[in-house]
C-alpha cells in the first residue's frame, strides 16, 4: 500500500477544538432529536459545571500553601480577613500608605432599597513585620466601586456612572470630601464600567470604558457624547476625550509611559495611534487603532492547575476573564522582570506573566515561561483581581477570594438562579511578592520639593512617577532648574521623566527638546520628536527631525512621521516620501505616517512612483502602499489631485507592462476611496466618476479603458509574476460581474497561486451579489485553507447565499466541518427560518449521526479506574504519529500538551467524532500528481512554485505546481473515523487520564 493512503486511513487524533455535547459530569444522551444549537449552547453558560461538586473556602494561610509561584520567586500573606474583604484594587499614595478597593456589591448590587456596598479601606503594616495590622475605612456606601488612582492628596475613584474625588483634610484617615468629578457614563455591567485610573507620561489621566453623555461636574450643561472606548482627562485644565483602545478591567503604564489594557479575552492590548493624532486626515480610516500585544483569545494559553469554569468550556486553557494588567514598575529581579506585565485570570486561578518588547513599531509580549504561568493555586475559591507595584518594590496581589466571579449577566437565568453570588464576600487576601532574597527599600515620603525632585532620580518607577504628578499638581515652578538638570541624568527613564515633567510644568524649552531628540535612548529620542511639534516651523528643530528621519532606529522614523502632520513644504514632503519608501511595508507604520498627509497624500505618492526601485515589479507590500495613499486621495477627492494621479496612470500604458501592478493598485485604492468622499460632488464611485467625470477629469478618464483591458489581459497571464496578477485582478472588482465573472471563476481553480485566488475572492466580494457566491461555490473543492476563509465570509452575507451554502453540505459537496462553532450558532439563531431549518437538520445530532451509538458505547470510559501511565502507551501506538504531547510524538496534527485543560468528556467526543469539526490548518487536503501519485496531508504553506504537505510522523512532502494534476480537500479530519476498532473503553479511559496529565 502506498504510504500517503495509510496515510489517510491510519493517522490519529486530529482533535477538533470545538465542544459538542459534552457537559462535564454528564454527557447529553445522542438521539436524532436532539438540537445541535442545545447541543452548543449545553456546553455555555455555566451548563457544564453548575452542578459540579464545590469544594469549602480555605483560611488565608492553608490557601497559600496551594498557591505555587514561578521559580526564583516568593510570595507571602501581607493581609486577609477581617482587615480585607473582596480586594480588587491597590493604590499607594504619597505617604505609602495602602489603599484597597473591596468591591462588596459585585456582582449583583446590594438588595433593594439598601446602601450601596463597595468601601476603600486603608490596610497599614504599623509594625513593620511585612504583615498588615491595621484596617481603616476611608469611604463606605460607594456604589460599584471598583478603583482608584492617588490625585491631589486623596484618591480618584472610579463608581459605576461617576469618577468621584475623595479625600481626608482633617488627618482622621476617613475621606471628608466627596466631589463628582465627572459624571454621565454608562456603564454596561459590573466588570465593564468607567476606572481603573492611571497618570500617564504625557500628565493626562488615563481611564477604562468611558463612553456616555459625559461632563464636568464644575459645567453640568455641557454635556459630551464619547463613545464607546477608553476616557482620558487632563488634569489641569479639566479637558476630556474618548481614547482610541477600549479596556475592560485593567489599565497599567509601564516605566516607559507605555500604556497597555485588557479585555476578558485579549491580556494584553495597547493604543497606538490617539483619536487627537486619528482626525488629523478624516480621509484616512484606520480600523484599528489599538492592538494585541500578546497572543488574544483562542490563542492565549493558560495553565491552569484544575479544571476551569467559564461559561465556555471552549475557553478552557486559554484566557476567559483576563483582568488587572499590570506593568511591573520595581528594581527588584532580573531585567526581563522590569519588562514584565502581568495579568490575572481568576477563572483559571492564575496570573501570567509576559515580557513586554519592541518589534519595530509595534510591541510584542511573550510568555516569561512557556508551559506554566507566574502563579496558579489549586484552591477554586482563589481568585486574583488585580496588581501594584508598591512604594519598596515589592508586587501585591489582590485576592477577591469569591466562590463564583462570573456575571449572572453572561449566564442564563435558570444557572444564575443556582450560584450563592455572594459566597466569600467575607473573605479576601492581599499578597506581597518579591524575587527570592530581594532586599527591599523602606520608603521615605518626600517633605521638601528638592525631595520630591530627587524621586525623578529614583530606581523605582513607581517613585519616579509619584514624583513626576506631584510636581505636576503642585505646578511650583522653583523646581524647573532642578528638574531641567535631571534632563542629563545617566538613567534614561530619569532623563524621561524630567522632560515630561518639564512639559507639564509649561517649562520645556525648544534647546530642551533638540537636545533630547539626539538622546541615547530610543524612547527618550522619540517622545522629544513628538513634543517637538511646538517648535517644528523653526529651522533648527526641522533640521533636527530630518537627521532623525535617517535613523537606524524605526521608532525614530516613525515619531518623525507623526511629527510632519500638516506640513506641506517640498522639504517635508521629501522626508514623508523618503519614510513611506523606507518603512511604509510595516502597516502601523504606513497608518501613522498617512495620518500626517491629509492634503498631500497625492504628492507623497507621486515621488514614491518615481523612485526607480519602488517601480520595479511590486510585492504585496508596495501594491498595499499605493493602494492606501490612493485611497485617501479617493476619499477626499480633490479634483487637481485626481486629474495628477489620472494623468500619471495613462501615461506610457501601452510600453511600461511592469508597471501595471502599481496602476492597478491606484484604481483599487482610488475604488475604496471615491465612496467615501462626502462633498459638493456627491456620491462617487469609480465607475461613476469614469464613466460621467467632471469637467476637470474628462480627459484622464477616457484614456482609463486602456489600462482595464491591459488588466483583463494580465491577470490571466500565468507567465505574469503572481503579485502582478492580483494586483490586475483587483481592478475587474470595479467592472460590472457580467464581463469578468468567467475570469473570475477561472482564477479560482486550484491551479492557480494564492495571490491570484484571494484576489478573486475580494474582486467577487465587491460585487456581493448572489451570482458571485455562486461563483465561489461553484470553485469550493479547488480552494485552499488560505482561501477558503474569506471566501466562506463572503458566501455567508447573504442570506440568498446561506441557503445555497447549507444546501451544498446537505449534498455533500461541501463539508459542514468547514463551519465554526460561532458561525453554527449564527445560523441555528438566524432570523431566517428556513435558515434556521436546515442549520437544524445539518447539524441536529450529539455526534455526527454514524457516530451516535459509537459515542455512548464509551460513555463508560468516563467513569472507569484509569491509569495515566497505561494512558501513556495508548498514546505512543495511537496518537504518536501525527501528536505531540510534552515533546513526546510528532506534530503532523494539534499539539495535545494543554488537554488537561479541557474536561474528559469534551475530550472523548473530541476522539470519537474528529470530524465534527476541522480546524483550517488541520484541514487534510489529497494532490494527484501527473505521474499518478497521491499524497495526503496538511499543506503547511503553498507559493506559486509548490505546495509543502506535513505527513504522518513528520515527514513532509515538496511537490511542485508543474507536478500537480489535481488539489482536493478532504471532507473529514486526517484521522478518520474509526478509533473504537483499536481502542477499548478501558484504553480510552486511560488515554483520557493520561491526557489529563494522570502519569501513575
Amino acid at each position: 500500500m502506498h504510504h500517503s493512503t495509510r496515510f489517510a486511513v491510519r493517522c490519529s487524533l486530529a482533535f477538533s477544538l470545538v465542544v459538542l455535547t459534552a457537559i462535564q459530569g454528564h454527557t447529553v444522551e445522542p438521539s436524532t432529536k436532539t438540537k445541535a444549537l442545545d447541543v452548543i449552547e449545553g456546553t455555555r453558560g455555566g451548563r457544564h459545571w453548575v452542578d459540579g461538586d464545590t469544594p469549602p473556602p480555605k483560611s488565608a494561610q492553608e490557601s497559600l500553601q496551594h498557591v505555587q509561584i514561578e521559580p526564583g520567586y516568593e510570595v507571602k500573606l501581607f493581609a486577609a480577613e477581617p482587615l480585607v474583604r473582596d480586594p480588587v484594587a491597590i493604590a499607594f499614595d504619597h505617604r505609602g500608605e495602602m489603599f484597597v478597593a473591596e468591591y462588596s456589591d459585585y456582582p449583583i448590587g446590594p438588595p433593594e432599597g439598601e446602601d450601596p456596598l463597595s468601601k476603600i479601606v486603608m490596610v497599614s503594616d504599623t509594625d513593620g513585620d511585612l504583615v498588615a495590622d491595621r484596617r481603616i475605612v476611608f469611604a463606605d456606601k460607594l456604589n460599584f466601586a471598583h478603583s482608584m488612582m492617588c490625585y491631589r492628596g486623596g484618591l480618584l475613584v472610579g463608581a459605576q456612572t461617576k469618577v468621584l474625588f475623595l479625600k481626608d483634610t482633617d488627618g482622621d484617615n476617613v475621606a471628608d470630601v466627596r466631589e463628582t468629578v465627572f459624571d454621565g457614563f454608562t456603564p454596561a455591567h459590573a466588570q465593564m464600567q468607567i476606572g481603573n485610573p492611571r497618570w500617564g507620561i504625557d500628565n493626562w489621566v488615563y481611564m477604562n470604558y468611558g463612553p456616555g453623555e459625559v461632563f464636568d461636574a464644575k459645567t453640568p450643561d455641557k454635556k459630551t457624547k464619547l463613545p464607546r472606548k477608553d476616557f482620558r482627562f487632563h488634569p489641569g485644565t479639566r479637558e476630556f476625550q474618548a481614547d482610541s483602545g477600549m479596556g475592560q478591567f485593567g489599565n497599567t503604564v509601564d516605566r516607559w509611559g507605555r500604556r497597555f489594557y485588557c479585555t476578558n479575552r485579549n491580556p494584553i492590548m495597547t493604543t497606538f495611534l490617539a483619536p487627537n493624532v486619528l482626525k488629523r486626515n478624516p480621509f484616512h480610516v484606520v480600523a484599528k487603532p489599538y492592538y494585541d500585544v500578546g497572543k488574544a483569545g483562542g490563542e492565549t494559553r493558560v495553565y491552569p492547575l484544575v479544571d476551569m469554569k467559564s461559561n465556555y468550556l471552549s475557553h478552557a486553557g486559554t484566557h476567559t476573564s483576563a483582568c488587572g494588567t499590570t506593568a511591573y514598575l520595581g528594581e527588584l529581579g532580573e531585567k526581563s522582570f522590569g519588562e514584565s506585565v502581568f495579568v490575572c485570570e481568576p477563572i483559571g486561578h492564575l496570573v501570567t506573566r509576559s515580557i513586554v518588547q519592541n518589534d519595530g513599531v509595534r510591541l510584542v509580549a511573550t510568555r516569561a515561561k512557556e508551559k506554566s504561568d507566574f502563579i496558579a493555586s489549586d484552591d477554586t475559591w482563589f481568585r486574583p483581581s488585580s496588581l501594584a507595584t508598591g512604594p519598596d518594590g515589592a508586587l501585591y496581589l489582590a485576592d477577591m477570594y469569591r466562590l463564583w466571579v462570573e456575571h449572572p449577566k453572561f449566564l442564563p437565568p435558570e444557572i444564575a438562579a443556582k450560584l450563592d453570588w455572594r459566597a466569600g464576600e467575607d473573605r479576601g487576601r492581599i499578597y506581597r511578592i518579591v524575587p527570592t532574597s530581594a532586599k527591599t527599600r523602606p520608603f521615605s515620603p518626600p517633605s521638601t520639593l528638592a525631595q520630591t525632585v530627587d524621586l525623578l532620580a529614583d530606581q523605582n518607577g513607581w517613585r519616579q512617577f509619584l514624583g513626576q504628578r506631584l510636581l505636576c499638581e503642585q505646578q511650583d515652578l522653583r523646581a524647573v532648574d532642578s528638574v531641567g538638570k535631571l534632563l542629563h541624568h545617566p538613567s534614561p527613564t530619569t532623563r524621561l521623566h524630567a522632560m515630561w515633567t518639564l512639559d507639564g510644568l509649561s517649562a520645556l524649552t525648544k534647546e530642551d527638546v533638540i537636545a533630547a531628540i539626539q538622546d541615547a535612548h530610543p524612547r527618550v529620542r522619540s517622545d522629544a520628536i513628538g513634543l517637538s511639534r511646538t517648535w517644528i516651523d523653526q529651522a533648527d528643530v526641522f533640521a533636527a527631525l530630518g537627521k532623525a528621519a535617517t535613523s537606524d532606529t524605526v521608532t525614530d522614523r516613525y515619531a518623525v512621521a507623526l511629527a510632519l502632520a500638516d506640513q506641506d513644504s517640498d522639504k517635508a514632503i521629501e522626508l514623508l516620501a523618503a519614510l513611506a519608501l523606507r518603512d511604509g511595508a510595516d502597516t502601523h507604520f504606513l497608518d501613522g505616517l498617512l495620518t500626517s498627509t491629509q492634503t498631500t497624500s497625492q504628492r507623497v505618492l507621486s515621488l514614491m512612483i518615481r523612485d526607480d526601485q519602488f517601480r520595479q515589479p511590486g510585492d504585496a507590500q508596495r501594491i498595499m502602499m499605493v493602494q492606501r495613499f490612493a485611497s485617501v486621495i479617493g476619499a477626499r477627492a480633490d479634483l487637481d489631485s485626481l486629474a495628477t494621479l489620472l494623468e500619471r496612470l495613462n501615461q506610457d500604458v501601452a510600453t511600461d507592462a511592469e508597471g501595471t501592478w502599481w496602476r492597478a493598485a491606484i484604481v483599487s485604492g482610488l475604488g475604496e476611496g471615491l465612496p467615501r468622499y462626502r462633498g459638493k460632488l456627491g456620491r462617487l464611485s469609480l465607475t461613476k466618476l469614469l464613466s460621467d467625470p467632471p469637467s476637470r477629469l474628462a480627459e484622464s478618464a477616457s484614456q482609463t479603458q486602456a489600462f482595464f483591458e491591459q488588466c483583463s489581459l494580465t491577470a490571466t497571464d500565468s507567465d505574469q509574476d503572481p503579485v502582478a496578477r492580483a494586483a490586475a485582478v483587483n481592478v475587474l472588482a470595479y467592472q460590472p460581474l457580467s464581463q469578468s465573472s468567467s475570469t473570475l471563476a477561472d482564477l479560482l481553480l486550484s491551479d492557480q497561486p494564492v495571490e491570484v485566488q484571494l484576489a478573486s475572492i475580494r474582486a467577487l466580494a465587491k460585487n456581493g451579489t448572489t451570482a458571485a457566491s455562486e461563483i465561489v461555490l461553484q470553485r469550493w473543492s479547488e480552494l485552499g485553507s488560505v482561501v477558503r476563509g474569506p471566501a466562506l465570509e463572503l458566501v455567508l452575507r447573504r442570506s440568498d447565499s446561506t441557503k445555497l451554502a447549507l444546501q451544498a453540505m446537505a449534498a455533500g459537496k461541501m463539508s459542514a466541518s468547514t463551519l465554526s462553532i460561532d458561525q453554527r450558532v449564527r445560523l441555528l439563531k438566524h432570523s431566517d427560518e428556513s435558515i434556521k431549518n436546515q442549520a437544524s437538520e445539518l447539524f441536529g445530532g450529539a455526534v455526527s449521526t454514524n457516530r451516535q451509538q459509537v459515542a455512548k458505547d464509551y460513555e463508560s470510559a468516563l467513569e472507569l479506574k484509569a491509569s495515566g501511565g497505561e494512558g501513556a502507551k495508548v498514546f505512543a501506538r495511537i496518537c504518536a504519529a501525527c501528536h505531540r504531547r510534552n515533546g513526546v510524538g510528532h506534530d503532523a496534527g494539534p499539539d495535545l500538551s494543554d488537554t488537561q485543560n479541557r474536561s474528559k468528556a469534551a475530550l472523548l467526543y473530541d476522539i470519537l467524532d474528529p470530524n465534527a469539526k476541522v480546524e483550517p490548518r488541520f484541514t487534510a487536503y489529497s494532490i494527484l500528481s501527473v505521474d499518478g501519485q497521491v499524497f495526503n496531508g496538511l499543506i503547511v504553506s503553498e507559493s506559486s512554485e509548490a505546495v509543502v504537505l506535513k505527513m504522518a510522523e513528520g515527514k513532509s512532502k515538496t511537490i511542485g505546481r508543474a507536478e500537480i494534476e489535481e488539489i482536493k480537500v478532504s471532507k473529514v479530519s486526517m484521522m478518520p473515523e474509526g478509533i473504537e476498532k483499536d481502542i477499548t473503553p478501558q484504553q480510552m479511559a486511560d488515554l483520557l487520564a493520561y491526557l489529563k496529565g494522570d502519569h501513575s
